[in-house]
Protein backbone atom coordinates (compact mmCIF):
# COMPACT_ATOMS: atom_id res chain seq x y z
CA UNK A 1 0.00 0.00 0.00
CA UNK A 2 2.00 2.96 -1.66
CA UNK A 3 0.53 6.45 -1.33
CA UNK A 4 1.09 9.88 0.01
CA UNK A 5 -2.16 11.68 2.16
CA UNK A 6 -2.27 15.42 2.73
CA UNK A 7 -3.97 16.75 5.79
CA UNK A 8 -4.42 20.76 5.79
CA UNK A 9 -3.33 22.14 9.31
CA UNK A 10 -4.03 24.95 11.44
CA UNK A 11 -1.21 24.42 14.10
CA UNK A 12 -1.47 20.15 14.89
CA UNK A 13 -5.07 20.00 14.23
CA UNK A 14 -7.03 19.51 10.85
CA UNK A 15 -7.81 22.82 9.47
CA UNK A 16 -12.01 23.29 9.47
CA UNK A 17 -12.04 24.41 5.98
CA UNK A 18 -9.48 23.45 2.97
CA UNK A 19 -9.25 26.22 1.17
CA UNK A 20 -7.89 28.71 4.57
CA UNK A 21 -5.14 26.06 5.87
CA UNK A 22 -1.75 28.35 5.99
CA UNK A 23 0.23 24.46 5.97
CA UNK A 24 -0.44 21.16 4.57
CA UNK A 25 1.11 17.73 6.00
CA UNK A 26 1.97 15.32 3.12
CA UNK A 27 3.02 11.81 4.91
CA UNK A 28 3.98 9.16 2.50
CA UNK A 29 3.29 5.49 3.44
CA UNK A 30 5.10 2.70 1.59
CA UNK A 31 4.37 -1.06 2.31
CA UNK A 32 1.72 0.25 4.83
CA UNK A 33 4.30 2.20 6.54
CA UNK A 34 4.37 6.40 7.41
CA UNK A 35 8.01 6.74 5.87
CA UNK A 36 8.00 10.37 5.98
CA UNK A 37 6.21 13.45 7.25
CA UNK A 38 6.93 16.62 5.63
CA UNK A 39 4.95 20.01 6.09
CA UNK A 40 4.79 22.42 3.27
CA UNK A 41 3.65 26.08 3.59
CA UNK A 42 0.59 27.25 1.38
CA UNK A 43 -0.70 30.30 2.76
CA UNK A 44 1.34 31.84 -0.37
CA UNK A 45 -0.85 30.13 -3.00
CA UNK A 46 -3.91 30.92 -4.25
CA UNK A 47 -6.71 27.86 -4.39
CA UNK A 48 -5.98 26.84 -7.67
CA UNK A 49 -2.04 26.36 -6.60
CA UNK A 50 -2.82 24.85 -3.88
CA UNK A 51 -5.26 21.77 -5.76
CA UNK A 52 -2.21 21.65 -8.60
CA UNK A 53 0.78 21.24 -6.10
CA UNK A 54 -1.51 18.65 -4.32
CA UNK A 55 -1.54 16.91 -7.44
CA UNK A 56 2.17 16.99 -8.41
CA UNK A 57 3.39 16.12 -5.20
CA UNK A 58 1.85 12.85 -6.40
CA UNK A 59 -0.87 12.74 -3.48
CA UNK A 60 -3.39 9.79 -3.54
CA UNK A 61 -5.84 11.08 -0.50
CA UNK A 62 -6.77 13.97 1.32
CA UNK A 63 -8.17 13.70 4.65
CA UNK A 64 -9.75 17.75 5.62
CA UNK A 65 -12.22 19.35 7.64
CA UNK A 66 -15.03 21.52 5.81
CA UNK A 67 -14.33 21.52 2.12
CA UNK A 68 -15.98 23.54 -1.19
CA UNK A 69 -17.65 21.45 -3.68
CA UNK A 70 -15.45 23.18 -6.03
CA UNK A 71 -11.95 21.96 -4.45
CA UNK A 72 -14.37 18.48 -3.69
CA UNK A 73 -14.52 18.02 -7.60
CA UNK A 74 -11.14 19.61 -8.40
CA UNK A 75 -9.72 16.89 -6.41
CA UNK A 76 -11.74 14.27 -7.70
CA UNK A 77 -10.70 14.88 -11.81
CA UNK A 78 -6.84 14.54 -10.27
CA UNK A 79 -7.67 11.01 -9.22
CA UNK A 80 -7.43 12.39 -5.81
CA UNK A 81 -9.95 10.78 -2.82
CA UNK A 82 -10.92 12.87 -0.01
CA UNK A 83 -12.53 11.53 3.42
CA UNK A 84 -13.96 14.89 4.81
CA UNK A 85 -15.51 16.03 7.53
CA UNK A 86 -12.60 15.36 10.40
CA UNK A 87 -12.50 17.35 13.08
CA UNK A 88 -9.31 17.22 15.60
CA UNK A 89 -5.86 16.42 16.06
CA UNK A 90 -4.05 15.09 12.32
CA UNK A 91 -1.44 12.96 13.87
CA UNK A 92 -4.73 11.42 15.32
CA UNK A 93 -6.48 11.04 12.14
CA UNK A 94 -3.40 9.43 10.43
CA UNK A 95 -3.22 6.90 12.93
CA UNK A 96 -7.17 6.09 12.68
CA UNK A 97 -6.14 6.36 8.88
CA UNK A 98 -3.65 3.77 8.81
CA UNK A 99 -5.44 1.82 10.69
CA UNK A 100 -8.70 1.71 8.59
CA UNK A 101 -10.69 3.18 10.87
CA UNK A 102 -11.25 6.64 10.00
CA UNK A 103 -14.70 7.70 8.55
CA UNK A 104 -16.10 11.08 7.34
CA UNK A 105 -17.35 13.04 10.17
CA UNK A 106 -14.67 11.46 12.58
CA UNK A 107 -13.63 13.83 15.45
CA UNK A 108 -10.16 12.78 16.47
CA UNK A 109 -9.53 14.07 19.81
CA UNK A 110 -7.39 13.83 22.64
CA UNK A 111 -9.92 15.31 25.37
CA UNK A 112 -12.89 13.26 24.56
CA UNK A 113 -13.35 10.11 22.96
CA UNK A 114 -12.74 9.43 19.29
CA UNK A 115 -15.55 8.49 16.99
CA UNK A 116 -18.25 10.73 15.52
CA UNK A 117 -18.31 14.39 15.87
CA UNK A 118 -21.11 15.04 18.92
CA UNK A 119 -22.82 17.65 16.42
CA UNK A 120 -23.44 13.93 14.13
CA UNK A 121 -25.37 12.61 17.11
CA UNK A 122 -28.61 14.26 17.83
CA UNK A 123 -30.83 16.97 16.55
CA UNK A 124 -29.95 20.49 16.81
CA UNK A 125 -26.32 20.02 16.90
CA UNK A 126 -26.94 18.55 20.81
CA UNK A 127 -26.19 14.75 21.90
CA UNK A 128 -29.48 13.35 22.44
Amino acid sequence: MDMKIAIPLFGTRISPRFDFSPEIRIITVENGKVVRRENFPVAHLNLIQRLDQLASCGVDKVICGGIDEFCLNQLGSKGIEVIQNIAGEAEIASDLFMKGRLRPGFCCDRRRQRGFCAWRRGAGGRRS
